[in-house]
């Protein structure tokens, strides 16, 4: 760490934010870089006691610099092939995620990493509560909100790091070593990063960079390039939802269960196979208890409220129509009419959601679409399905409440946030405040 000097932390988003915190403590020569003016930075007054004393750039001021430096931590949503790391790529700086950085740290905190295209969040939250619950420290954190530079800030011991890891973070680990890695699923996703599902696909494998036959790899069989991993010296452990092992299913009761849907079984199942793997006592006592208890997670499939007969339900998570219809199959059971609010911003002209959504044509009752695609899913959608176009959340729901409709009132939108929203986190919170204004 002492050889490292010249660091450039860019992008100030949460996890970039906690990486200046952390080469501040240890008093590396810091500079912090984000897109637009330094006065014009988003939360910028919540930056000022943080970069007290550090350099700050625009990317555009800095874009000369980046080769200077000994190292540059990058944000997720910044890609590898940024035009201003042309040159420090080409002279060989190392680009990190704030996950390697934070490893670096807190090596000595075994490592559980999750990643997948969907169920990545529940299934941390579930891993994270269950070994709590058996009576462990846990650090929860990375891609699910809590930057993993917050576990060597806090100076606190730990028994174990539950760690979501996403695909951008992925591209740019070195040391990052879990443990028990867990890939839960691979469908095309993030067009807009790559051209080829099989990059992304790529980009997830690289979990596996540290892995040695001593670790347990838990993995998904709804992945088109299994055979890619299988070859790895890695243990492995698969599971397929839907299909899961007839001994797990008569072991555990889901009656009671919170949470719905059958990929919702498939994390609990995943979950089960990690406390396996780290021999907790008593542990199919415990787990029925936490199936009874776990109560789910924020902006997926998360109940709000009834109203007058109309469930509704807050999937605002959802950022593609495998989320969707993942939702969608959770009412499977029920004949109540399913209300759809679909929408947001559009990734790439080449994205449809129709293949996806046919199969459930005689499920869906009506379709609310809202945001920068409002009108072009209703062109899309308009010949299968009865398309109302909406344009924003609050519209939908009073509708709702003008035309008193009853069922199941599902947002699950299936695209991006930020189109009107700052993250999908902010598009959940305001949808469950608007639900509680409008629908009483």
């Amino acid at each position: 760490m002492n050889k490292i000097n010249k660091v450039a932390i860019f992008g100030m988003g949460k996890s970039g934010k906690a990486a200046v915190a952390l080469a501040k403590k240890h008093k590396q020569d810091l500079y912090a870089v984000n897109k637009g003016p330094v006065e014009t930075w988003y939360e910028s007054e919540k930056l000022e006691g943080l970069l007290e004393k550090c350099a700050c750039y625009s990317e555009d001021d800095f874009a000369a610099h980046f080769h200077k430096m000994d190292e540059i931590v990058i944000s997720p949503g910044i890609p590898v092939t940024h035009p201003v790391l042309t040159e420090a790529r080409t002279k060989g700086v190392p680009l990190l995620s704030e996950i390697e950085y934070a490893y670096r740290m807190s090596k000595h905190v075994p490592v559980i990493a999750i990643t997948g295209t969907n169920g990545k969040t529940t299934t941390t939250t579930m891993i994270s509560e269950a070994l709590t619950k058996a009576g462990k420290k846990i650090f929860c954190g990375g891609n699910i909100g809590t930057p993993y530079c917050d576990l060597p800030l806090s100076g606190e011991s730990y028994d174990y790091a539950v760690i979501e890891v996403s695909s951008f973070q992925l591209e740019t680990i070195h040391d990052f070593h879990p443990q028990i890695g867990l890939i839960l699923n691979i469908f095309p996703n993030h067009s807009e990063r790559y051209d080829q599902v099989h990059d992304y696909a790529h980009a997830k494998f690289r979990l596996l960079k540290n892995m040695t036959a001593s670790n347990h790899l838990i993995l998904g069989e709804e992945n088109p390039y299994l055979d890619e991993v299988k070859s790895h010296p890695v243990q492995k452990s698969y599971f397929m939802k839907g299909h899961l092992p007839d001994s797990f299913k008569k072991k555990f009761d889901f009656s009671e269960a919170k949470v719905r849907g059958e990929h919702n079984e498939a994390n609990f199942y995943a979950t089960y196979k990690v406390l396996e793997l780290l021999h907790i006592p008593n542990l199919d006592k415990l787990f029925q208890e936490f199936i009874n208890e776990f109560a789910g997670v924020s902006h997926r499939l998360e109940y709000v409220l009834n109203f007058q007969g109309l469930s509704v339900y807050n999937d605002a998570k959802s950022t593609n129509t495998l989320a969707t219809t993942t939702a969608i199959k959770a009412f499977a059971e029920t004949e109540a009419p399913l209300y759809l609010i679909l929408g947001g911003k559009l990734r790439n002209e080449a994205d449809q959601v129709l293949p996806d959504l046919l199969p459930f044509k005689n499920k869906i009752t009506k379709i609310f679409t809202i945001g920068e695609v409002t009108h072009r899913l209703a062109q899309e959608l308009g010949n299968d399905f009865q398309v109302i176009e909406a344009q924003d959340l609050v519209s939908v729901l009073k509708l709702a409440k003008e035309n008193h409709l009853k069922g199941n009132l599902v947002f699950s939108p299936a695209f991006p946030s930020f189109d009107q929203f700052k993250n999908y986190v902010d598009r959940g919170e305001k949808f469950k405040g608007w639900v509680k204004e409008i629908l009483i």
